[in-house]
């Protein structure tokens, strides 16, 4: 713990000076480069911290300026890991609990790297295996069509079953501006590892020329659903998924390899559980099943492993420990459940890390201490600044009003479009335009646009749609409202368009915009209040830099 950390370091220190133990065995004094309260800042130290902070982060207008701030960096996180021991932040519970949940996971990470991981073989013949099983060996060009809603899609089915061509279909109704121009034709070759999961689902075992069923995808603005065509394949080589197919096998070999081990575990240590002990537990749950032991009951036997024991009370510790809640049953079979499933494997890997040695691992020992220091900190400005902290109506209202950038929607242009097919017509329509001309007319009348004929041509264009129509969004954005755009050469042919409207739209001050907002004005006082405290301290701990030393660096 930091207080005994600090105070064995002091003692040290005074024991190595005092020369007790004779001038033969002192060791030279590492170079000071600040003095912080009771605790000094070596050179060396100094060199450590220096090269964890990335390149980028560092600020100075000259190489002296920069060590310069990264020195008085390091001097605050000093004064934190001293105030952090004074006020014994490693006693506060939440502190306690979220540590020995990392330790514990830390554990286990390296024990499963050293036994299961680390033992695991793949051979040639394996991944050549899995590379033909798992369709690897295949890389197929799709078509495809993609629609808005399912019933679209599913319509779209019913029409290329009954012998519709798919290159029609998908001229005219794919949402998907490129390849709708190619009649859906994608024009690349995909490997299974290049799909999504769903794609892969649905499209790997059809053959050329089959269709698939609707695939549901996610875009950045918003669910299509896609109706695939195989349109050809081709081999596939084994290094365009080597390194997918190692890492699969290695994953199946690392969940076999624990399972074996679990169970070899589960007979060595033998565990002999006390049935009568199980039901004092369901005896002993109160309301909505959770257990309320009764003085004297924790001590009691629940099970023995091997030559170890746990008790009652430490079931509900690990239960807690290991679900992040108290333990709740409803009947024996439940207690069972748990106790075989979670609890006492997690007893078994337990005990073969301490008898393993791993807490005494030397990137372990490191490990933890990066953590332990991460979490005091995080507590310590917690306790000391955040828990003080209110945000009061008055000034959430204030910060929505004086930061409307924080609360405006996208700028959104809407134009209305008319994608024709001849660059001559295109040049009449644009003509037409700027003399006047109603675009929602003439995009009724000309328009090659699947979809934007009920809503006279119009086109919403903002950041969450330029994917769809990607250079009339580049275009628009040096346009007034009221300009003509185009003739434009797109894939789908020649697009002219007029803009109509720019908008950016305040978010109402609902729920929601109240909600941000007290997390903005929170955020912000828990910044000033952070620098404020962490300026105090230099006040409680005095502080000095030794400049001959920082000009050796």
């Amino acid at each position: 713990m930091w207080g005994r950390s600090v105070v064995a370091a002091a003692v040290l220190a005074a024991f190595l000076g005092s020369g007790g133990c004779g001038e033969e065995l002192q060791k030279p004094r590492e170079p000071v480069v600040a003095e912080v309260g009771d605790a000094v800042i070596t050179i060396a130290e100094f060199k450590a911290f220096n090269a964890r902070i990335p390149q980028g982060m560092k600020q100075g207008e000259s190489n002296e300026a920069v060590k310069r701030n990264v020195l008085e960096s390091l001097i605050d996180k000093t004064l934190l890991v001293l105030e952090g021991a004074a006020t014994e932040v490693e006693q506060d519970s939440s502190f306690k609990k979220e540590l020995a949940r990392y330790e514990r996971s830390r554990l286990m990470s390296l024990y499963v790297q050293r036994e299961v991981v680390a033992k695991i073989q793949i051979t040639p013949e394996e991944v050549q295996q899995l590379y033909r099983e798992s369709g690897r060996d295949r890389a197929l060009r799709l078509g495809g069509i993609m629609l808005e809603s399912l019933q679209e899609a599913e319509a779209i089915v019913e029409r290329l079953n009954a012998g519709e061509d798919f290159f029609a279909l998908a001229s005219d109704h794919s949402l998907h501006e490129s390849s709708a121009v190619n009649g859906g034709d994608s024009g690349t070759y995909q490997v299974r590892d290049q799909m999504s999961p769903a794609t892969v689902e649905q499209v790997l075992e059809l053959q050329v020329g089959q269709i698939s069923a609707p695939v549901r995808e996610t875009f950045p603005d918003g669910d299509y659903y896609i109706v695939y065509k195989v349109l050809d394949e081709i081999p596939a080589p084994l290094s365009a998924s080597q390194k997918a197919v190692v890492e699969e096998l290695t994953l199946r070999k690392r969940a076999e390899r624990l399972e074996t081990l679990g169970d070899s575990l589960r007979l060595a240590y033998a565990p002999k559980v006390r049935d009568e002990a199980i039901g004092l537990l369901v005896e002993r749950a109160a309301d909505y099943g959770e257990i309320m032991l009764k003085p004297g009951d924790g001590d009691q036997l629940l099970c023995t492993y091997a030559d170890r024991e746990l008790t009652l009370q430490g079931f509900l510790d690990r239960v807690e420990a290991t679900t992040e809640r108290k333990a709740r049953v409803a009947d024996g079979a439940q207690v069972a459940a748990l106790l075989h499933e979670q609890i006492l494997p997690g007893l078994f890997f337990a005990a073969e890390i301490e008898a393993a040695g791993l807490r005494r691992d030397s990137l372990f020992v490191a490990d933890l201490h990066s953590k332990r220091e991460e979490l005091a900190l995080d507590t310590l400005r917690r306790l000391e600044v955040d828990r003080h902290l209110s945000v009061s109506d008055e000034e959430i209202r204030r910060f929505y009003d004086e930061h409307p950038e924080k609360f405006t929607m996208p700028e959104t242009t809407l134009a209305i479009e008319i994608l024709v097919a001849a660059d001559t017509l295109a040049q009449r329509l644009a003509q037409a335009l700027k003399d006047g001309a109603d675009p929602g007319e003439l995009a009724i009348r000309h328009t090659l646009r699947e979809g934007a004929l009920h809503h006279g041509g119009t086109l919403t264009l903002n950041l969450y749609t330029q994917s769809f129509f990607p250079d009339i969004y580049r275009v628009v954005q040096g346009m007034q409202p009221g300009q003509v755009g185009g003739p434009l050469k797109i894939d789908a042919g020649y697009s002219v368009f007029k803009v109509i409207d720019r908008t950016k739209e305040l978010t109402p001050f609902n729920d929601e915009a109240e909600r941000r907002a007290r997390a903005y004005v929170h955020i912000d006082k828990s910044k000033r209040g952070y620098v404020k405290f962490v300026r105090d301290l230099r006040q409680k701990y005095p502080v000095k830099i030794i400049e001959e030393n920082l000009q050796k660096i």
